[in-house]
């Protein structure tokens, strides 16, 4: 029976599309025929190890193929994926690991000491819990492979989870539902500790069918997904929408430039999925312009500069789509589309969804919408998260009067279209500088030679600005500060201008302010 959850979407998937391409990576591929086989197999093995609904299950590896048929295996079981990203250092870990507080944790072999060391209760080999068809190249998604077999894939059940499905004759673990928990995400953690926000299928099911109709997703598209699997953002929009359609997914997360190029051109990709930094990468890359198989790109997790979204249209030809969404949503309160024309390219992110009621509002009681053009918090009505993990008491402050404070101001137009303009905390500031940072940024990212560029309050009230140059390309500090000095108040324009020779980047990807303030206070 089809239900509105992802695993009925899944199965559905899997019985019309069984010999397409699902997931590839740089060592495998499957399809979802294959993806379906495995999955049962490791949901079975999950169950006798006594893993109940509701129950969490970690998870711990680099972004590979096994990961994410882990994670599906997971649901089938009943059970919540809590992500443990494989680069957190030994120090970092005790604090996750105590917070999902998972019975299992199926890790990569070479986390599972350190795991331990940082009080894990039970650690297995994940490429035992899904053994993965090894291909000698990855799978080109663009040429079907015959239905349960990936191009130059093995046998897929070799593993001990397969031997105990098979032998077990059962039929497949169906303890999935609508409101069954599906991911447990972090948050950035730059307003203290990361919290773990528990996010229901249902919800999140709804959201990335919108996500891959604002897309365009085709059963024949290949996405490439260049950010880590812990990071919601590939969730919602990468792995959820190709499920929707049959598509493809390449895994590329932490690879160079040339690297993802290369793949996505090996595979057709037809749909880029970055964070900003990446979109400024790939389209920076001194072949960009040789044969890009992209029709469109999607941006997501912080705001993005117009100049990239122009670069986009100019370099490869295609619309760079921004997303707007948090870690508490499971999906976007607003996105682009190709139709956005020149409004996209003046920094609007794009209309709501139509499964999120998100509008700005007042900050204070009863936070009814403002009219167009007036600044607030964006508020989401319906369809947030239920809960965060161990923290009620931050769960209720970011839902008082039943609604989702964002944290974020915006302004929308008369159309409906949001533009983030920052965060709440930043209101008086900004009042006092004549504008936000974000503006600030878009004005430095508007010179020809920046590549990255980012700004941070130094703690005295001081604006530090920091930039890499484009590759070939020069601009002094003193340049860059003059050059936004034009479109921006004098009271906007940082104090301090930095040269860097790599922008630094947090885990997932993004600009690593935190470091970059700690930077600029220590002088």
């Amino acid at each position: 029976m089809y239900r509105p959850d992802i695993v009925s979407v899944f199965r559905r998937t899997a019985r019309r599309h069984g010999d397409r391409p699902f997931l590839i990576d740089s060592q495998s591929s499957v399809t979802y025929a294959q993806a379906e086989q495995l999955t049962d197999v490791a949901a079975a093995e999950l169950v006798a190890r006594g893993v109940s609904p509701g129950d969490t299950v970690g998870f711990c590896a680099p972004d590979q193929v096994s990961l994410w048929l882990g994670i599906i295996a997971a649901w089938k079981a009943g059970a919540l994926p809590g992500l443990l990203d494989a680069q957190l250092s030994a120090d970092a870990l005790p604090y996750f690991v105590e917070d999902v507080d998972a019975p299992v944790v199926a890790a990569a072999v070479e986390r599972h000491d350190v795991l331990r060391a940082a009080g894990a209760r039970s650690v297995i080999d994940l490429d035992d819990l899904t053994p993965v068809p090894a291909a000698g190249q990855p799978a080109a998604a663009g040429q079907p492979a015959a239905a349960g077999q990936a191009s130059g894939a093995q046998p897929a059940a070799t593993g001990q989870a397969a031997a105990t499905g098979r032998a077990s004759g059962a039929q497949p673990v169906d303890r999935h539902g609508p409101d069954a928990p599906l991911y447990l995400s972090y948050t950035s953690g730059t307003t203290g500790l990361p919290k773990g926000v528990v996010l229901r299928s249902a919800d999140v099911t709804r959201a990335t069918s919108c996500i891959a109709d604002r897309l365009g997703l085709r059963h024949d598209d290949v996405l490439l997904a260049t950010t880590p699997i812990p990071s919601s953002f590939q969730l919602v929009a990468a792995l959820m929408p190709a499920v929707h359609t049959g598509a493809a997914v390449a895994l590329v997360a932490g690879r160079p430039v040339a690297e993802m190029w290369q793949v996505a051109r090996d595979n057709r990709a037809t749909v880029l999925v970055a964070y900003p930094l990446t979109l400024a990468d790939i389209v920076n890359a001194p072949d960009a312009a040789d044969d890009p198989p992209f029709r469109v790109a999607l941006s997501g997790g912080s705001p993005l500069a117009p100049r990239i979204k122009r670069d986009y249209l100019s370099t490869l030809g295609i619309s760079l789509l921004e997303s707007y969404g948090q870690s508490e949503m499971g999906g976007f309160m607003a996105m682009g589309s190709p139709a956005d024309g020149e409004r996209a390219l003046e920094g609007w992110v794009g209309r709501p969804l139509p499964d999120r009621a998100s509008y700005v509002a007042g900050v204070d009681e009863p936070f009814d919408e403002l009219p167009a053009g007036q600044v607030g918090e964006v508020l989401v009505a319906h369809g947030f998260f239920p809960e965060y993990r161990n923290k009620p008491d931050r769960f209720a402050d970011t839902t008082q009067g039943g609604v989702l404070h964002t944290g974020d101001l915006a302004v929308a137009d008369p159309d409906g279209y949001i533009m983030v303009l920052g965060r709440t905390n930043e209101a008086a500031s900004a009042a006092a500088r004549g504008g936000f940072l974000r503006e600030l940024e878009d004005a430095l990212y508007s010179h020809p030679a920046v590549l990255h560029a980012a700004v941070v309050d130094r703690g005295d009230g001081e604006l530090a600005g920091f930039y890499e140059a484009r590759w070939g390309h020069a601009v002094t500090p003193d340049e860059l500060i003059a050059h936004a000095g034009a479109t921006v108040p004098p009271a906007l324009l940082p104090s301090t201008m930095t040269e860097l020779d790599a922008m630094p980047r947090t885990f997932s990807g993004k600009a690593d302010r935190l470091g970059l303030a700690h930077r600029a206070a220590a002088g």
